[in-house]
């Protein structure tokens, strides 16, 4: 049994209104450096699929990566959880490679030099069944539905079947109004950074 089976839920966690927490959260990530900031959830996340999911090391992970920093958050883990001895990680992109920019491209090389490899989606459905997803499509600050190669590629990683981790918050939901887009991850677990956005305890009956 994990210690997700036995942990107690809390049942009054520190809420703040979306907009808020995303304007804290970029200044945070501006007065640390985005590089440090990224680093730490990076490590948290990490920490998380190793200790409380307690995914043994020969599983595989597939990473579902934005070229944003939520995209570069689930690089991060990935490229921590391979120096621990991960040794099945791969990274499935909405995007060439050489779209994205700053502390997120800084993390997809050091992704590649710790063993990391890309894939494809035609790949990926040849995966276990027991593979882990790291969602890192999408982060804060979505205000409509997602289109275009991310929003294909969120379909078709929860057509792959396989538990799902989000990164912060599940692509496509809204971190303001709890609007569930379509298409949305259908994640297994969240991992929150910071504390909770409004729209992590707003149901869609609730959306005006």
């Amino acid at each position: 049994m994990s210690k997700l089976e036995t942990t107690p839920i809390y049942s009054s966690p520190p809420v703040m209104e979306g907009d808020k927490m995303r304007k804290i959260d970029l200044e945070v990530s501006e007065d640390l450096n985005f590089y440090r900031t990224m680093e730490s959830v990076g490590t948290r996340t990490a920490d998380f699929i190793q200790y409380w999911i307690e995914l043994s090391i020969d599983k595989h992970i597939l990473l579902a990566s934005g070229k944003g920093n939520n995209g570069g958050n689930a690089l991060t883990a990935g490229r921590i959880l391979a120096g621990r001895g991960y040794k099945n990680i791969s990274v499935l992109m909405s995007h060439s490679q050489d779209a994205m920019k700053g502390v997120a491209a800084e993390q997809f090389e050091l992704f590649l030099k710790f063993g990391g490899k890309v894939t494809t989606f035609e790949q990926a459905m040849k995966l276990p069944a027991d593979t882990l997803v790291i969602d890192g499509l999408l982060g804060t600050g979505i205000s409509r539905s997602p289109a275009g190669a991310v929003g294909d590629l969120i379909k078709k990683v929860n057509d792959l079947g396989f538990k799902i981790l989000s990164c912060d918050l599940p692509s496509g939901l809204n971190h303001l109004t709890g609007q569930v887009h379509e298409p949305c991850i259908r994640a297994t677990w969240t991992l929150n950074y910071h504390v909770l956005k409004t729209g992590q305890i707003r149901g869609p009956q609730e959306v005006v």
